[in-house]
This record gives C-alpha cells, structure tokens and sequence, in this order.
C-alpha cells in the first residue's frame, strides 16, 4: 500500500508539472504601450566663489592692461560653456508592440511632462494611470523605461510607485531596458480589468545641464 501511495503522489506531481510546463509553453506577449516622459530641466544655481570686495582705482587701472588675445581666449571660453548648458538630449522613441487585434492595455494619457531644477527631487502624484482591460483571470503586467534620458542622466533617476487604490511605502527606480540586460520587471500578477495609479518621483543630478531630456515608460502584458 505504501508502495502504491507513493505512486499515486508521483503521479500526481508529475501531472501538476506537465500542466505547469504546458500553460508556461502559452504564456505570451499580448499588448504593449508606452507613455512618454519628458523633463524639462532648470540648471541648478551657482553660488559665487568669493565675495565681492571694493575695488580701487589702480585696480580698475590694471583691469584695462589685460592682454587682449587673453580676454578674447577668456571669452571663447565662456561662450562654450554656454552653449554647453544649452545643449538638449535627443529625444529617443520606444518603439513598443501594440495588441493588432484589441486595446488591452491603455494609458489616459500620452506623455508626461515635469519641469525641475536640477540637484532638487520632484514627486508627482498619481502623473497617469495604466489599465489592464481583460477578462483574463491570470495575467502579469511588466514595467521599465525604455532607455536613459542622457548619458549624465540615469533612468533609475526616476522611480515609481504603482497602485490600485492606496500609494506603496515607498517609490521603485524604474528598471532601464537598455541598461538591465534587456528585460523589464514585473508590476504584479492579477486578474479581470484593474487600473493603476503611477506616481512618479524624480531626482535630477545637479551636473545635468538645463535643456529638454526624455525617455518612455514602457508596459507589457503577458499571459
């Protein structure tokens, strides 16, 4: 009896496994949508080296002896510098994989646009939301940003915090598609329509140059 017991439990496991593998074998790729992000960032502010002092008549004097290949190499100098902080990313576009056949993923909108200064944190409640529309009862909805904003600019710079009805404890760096191996991460496993909040907190470097940088959240539907 013993012996028939055990295998009637190896039986059963290896059934369990066969139906694991074979809806494993089924799970697929069915929507996809991106939301564009878009910050426009304020350069952080410069504090002056010194304070200013009185200046004096032999120093005004000694201003006007400057050489004058000098002061023209001093002002090449600071007009690269400027343009340097006028310097925009280019804008990159996801390019994402829609359902052909219906819209089970949507977005309520289609960007995001934050203004900030650079070296300071912005949090934006509830910036869009995402929908699930499904009558599937078992599905997994991934997330992650397409690519970074700028090279001086990280996506994980950018975190989120994604809910249904209540905000999390805290906020997760996005994933970055391009910089994580290729992959996204995984939202949550649920099931029928659901929508989800997305609040958005942003850190910006202070080294990032003012200009117009963005990147695109991308989410993926699989069952």
């Amino acid at each position: 009896m013993k012996r028939a017991g055990r295998t009637a439990l190896l039986a059963a496991f290896l059934t369990l496994a066969s139906i694991a593998v074979a809806l494993a074998l089924f799970v697929q790729q069915r929507d996809q949508i991106a939301v564009t992000i878009i910050v426009n960032v304020t350069p952080a502010p410069r504090m002056a080296a010194y304070a200013p002092t009185a200046t004096t008549g032999s120093q005004i004097r000694a201003a006007f002896t400057l050489d004058t290949k000098r002061t023209i190499r001093a002002g090449a100098l600071s007009l690269n510098n400027l343009v340097a902080q006028n310097q925009q990313a280019v804008r990159v576009e996801a390019s994402v994989q829609p359902n052909p056949l219906g819209t089970l993923l949507v977005s309520n909108l289609n960007s995001v646009t934050i203004n900030a200064t650079a070296g300071t944190t912005v949090v934006v409640p509830c910036a869009y939301t995402i929908t699930v529309n499904t009558t599937v009862t078992y599905w997994d909805l991934y997330d992650g940003l397409f690519a970074d904003f700028a090279a001086t600019f990280p996506g994980k710079d950018l975190a989120n915090n994604t809910y249904l009805t209540s905000p999390l404890a805290t906020a997760t760096p996005f994933y970055v598609y391009s910089d994580d191996g290729g992959t996204w991460t995984s939202v949550e496993t649920n099931g029928g329509t659901k929508t989800y909040c997305v609040d958005l907190t942003l850190s910006i470097p202070v080294s990032v140059s003012g200009g117009t940088y963005s990147t695109n959240a991308v989410y993926t539907l699989y069952y």
